[in-house]
């Protein structure tokens, strides 16, 4: 990334800090490959601080994100769960600090349910819809992971909760609950997360007849890999910097 678009956690002002996300999620977009070419420095600074959790609470007061911290029950949160909450902040203009927070809990929480990692979970987001609540595909899937009606009925049923149709979908912590078992149920089913990832996207039926789809992984499974990658190289440097 360009270094004129590098930034100081505490020196920039809110509207410095949304610049730059815009510009990041440009860049997102236009490189179909993911992120592999972007440069790590652009999270560097964001995430210097003694700890996640006292870096949590100075983003929240630098950008005004909250006027109750305790509301929030930081004081509470685990080292993993605020480094999930920061990403969820970063990479999320629509989703509040409350409900950030409850997902991810529930990402933390429903990840080491079904042994998946967190920021699997989260590029998936990314990658589907830009970690936008409302968004809707042209196809009708709705929600931070896209998830299809008929799909979240199924699922719904089978994690025996209760299921208001695409209302439902719209809900961040029931879409991403949604979206974890059924991601984790086409890990069982087509044995690596590489297929998975495809099965999620083309649907399962489809994944299973194709004779490509299984040898020449589509560029949405690369791109969801690449921005997990990222992820884990941001939370490398926030751990030197811990």
């Amino acid at each position: 990334m360009n270094k004129n678009f590098k930034f100081s956690f505490l020196g920039f002002v809110k509207t410095s800090f949304l610049f730059l996300f815009i510009n990041f999620a440009v860049l997102l977009v236009a490189n179909s490959n993911g992120i592999s070419e972007l440069n790590a420095d652009s999270f560097t600074n964001f995430f210097s601080g003694s700890n996640k959790i006292s870096l949590l609470n100075a983003h929240l007061v630098e950008n005004e994100l909250t006027t109750d911290l305790n509301e929030l029950g930081i004081e509470n949160i685990s080292p993993e769960e605020a480094e999930v909450f920061l990403f969820i902040l970063k990479l999320s203009e629509s989703i509040t600090p409350t409900d950030a927070r409850k997902l991810a809990k529930l990402i933390i929480d429903e990840c080491d349910n079904y042994e998946l990692d967190p920021f699997l979970i989260l590029a998936v987001i990314q990658t589907e819809s830009n970690f936008t609540p409302k968004a809707v595909s042209s196809k009708g899937a709705i929600g931070l992971m896209q998830v299809m009606p008929n799909t979240g009925e199924y699922v719904a049923e089978d994690l025996g909760i209760s299921y208001n149709g695409r209302k439902s979908l719209y809900d961040p912590l029931i879409n991403v609950k949604l979206g974890i078992h059924y991601l984790s149920f086409l890990e069982e089913k087509f044995d690596t997360v590489e297929h998975a990832l495809a099965a999620y996207n083309y649907g399962p039926s489809k994944f299973a007849n194709s004779k490509t789809l299984s040898k020449n992984l589509p560029k949405y499974v690369k791109k969801v890999l690449n921005f997990k990658s990222f992820l884990e190289e941001e939370s490398i440097l926030l751990a030197k910097n811990s």
